[in-house]
């Protein structure tokens, strides 16, 4: 069995959907995106992981905003690209994420997904 197979049997028990901005045409006739998104892949089989251990914060105004920046991986025949919205399933629980960059490898592909929110009261 080669690795990439390995991969997938051992290691991918996540799946992710992942949404990018439409291209439309603008009144002007140049090319704009829309603020939809359309599906470009569905239930592509990945698996998340922490990236790192601490939560990052950042005060705006009266609110603080919490970032969780988490790790991607599946085949790389998936392009997953900058700023794409992912939405993982993984073990009971769903994340909505953005693409960060792409690093691709032979055998995998590793991607950074951040979620960023506004802190709530007992976050």
């Amino acid at each position: 069995m080669s690795l990439k197979g390995i991969l997938h049997q051992v290691m991918y028990k996540d799946k992710a959907t992942v949404y990018r901005a439409q291209k439309v045409l603008a009144e002007d006739g140049s090319d704009d995106y829309a603020e939809e998104f359309g599906i470009v892949y569905e239930d592509i089989p990945c698996k998340l992981s922490q990236y790192e251990s601490e939560l990052p914060t950042r005060a705006e105004d009266r609110a603080f905003t919490l970032s969780l920046d988490l790790r991607l991986c599946c085949d790389p025949e998936y392009e997953i690209r900058m700023n794409d919205i992912v939405k993982i399933q993984h073990r009971g629980q769903q994340f909505t994420l953005r693409a960060g960059q792409r690093f691709a490898y032979p055998t995998h592909q590793e991607i950074s997904v951040r979620r960023t929110k506004e802190a709530e009261h007992g976050d």
